[in-house]
């Protein structure tokens, strides 16, 4: 079976060596290639196990990209079947609550470059929070 070309493209993106979390690598890959017509409405994306294996990444952070791109109207997943290319357009509370997360990630971003910390301190104060 030949492999999926989204995960060729995700594990050259994750080879590259960027800095971002898989997490996010997956949502905005998989984002634009809806965009850019790579990927069609009603495709079948890689399970998060099948995805996660190539890319050698835990099947959580698939998992958690997938539903995130649920959340934005990008992918639906059927049980039993898999996740698929849907394209619907979330709610309007949806959006506006997405536009508020947006602007207090850039306001919470800058405050902490304006504070001497770079991406990773913040990242890591995040990490530590989470778990308290």
């Amino acid at each position: 079976m030949e492999p999926h070309p989204l995960t060729q493209r995700l594990a050259a993106r994750l080879a590259e060596g960027g800095g971002e979390p898989a997490t996010t690598v997956i949502i905005d890959d998989i984002w634009l290639a809806v965009v850019d017509g790579s990927l069609d409405v009603g495709e079948r994306l890689p399970t998060a196990r099948e995805l996660a294996v190539v890319l050698r990444i835990s099947p959580r952070a698939v998992e958690h990209a997938y539903q995130e791109l649920e959340r934005r109207g990008v992918v639906a997943t059927r049980p039993g079947e898999g996740t698929f290319v849907s394209l619907t357009r979330p709610s309007e509370a949806e959006l506006s609550r997405r536009r508020e997360l947006a602007a207090l990630c850039r306001e919470t971003v800058e405050r902490a470059r304006a504070l001497g910390f770079d991406l990773d301190e913040l990242w890591e104060a995040l990490a530590e929070h989470r778990g308290a």
